[in-house]
């Protein structure tokens, strides 16, 4: 129980200075002047659920400037992360350019890539 509680408290000091998404000018490049390009604040939701109209799985949202994490990742690792489900589509064509482009260290720029599809 002891370690239950020492558990939870590391994950609201991890969370609060790694995930918590404070807008800065990157996040208004590539012409998102009046948005954040990173979809902040997110949806406030209050359970997770799976959406049958868009086939997705939505997370629970408590706070919409908190990136979506895992705690045992946030507390064990110490770093900012973002948890998504991506099952395909889009998002997983853009997931497998970004990982690509970041492995591979290329020229062209993933929104270039997406560009293309």
């Amino acid at each position: 129980e002891e370690w239950s509680s020492v558990f939870a408290t590391q994950v609201k000091q991890c969370g609060e200075s790694l995930q918590r998404h404070n807008c800065r000018p990157v996040c208004h490049k590539y012409g998102n002047d009046d948005k954040c390009r990173f979809l902040f604040p997110h949806e406030v939701v209050e359970s997770s659920h799976f959406e049958r109209e868009t086939n997705s799985i939505i997370f629970k949202c408590r706070d919409p400037y908190v990136n979506y994490f895992n705690p045992y990742i946030l507390v064990f690792c110490r770093h900012n992360h973002d948890i998504k489900c991506i099952l395909s589509g889009k998002s997983a064509k853009a997931a497998m350019f970004y990982i690509s482009d970041y492995i591979t260290k290329m020229d062209t720029k993933t929104y270039e890539m997406l560009s293309l599809l």
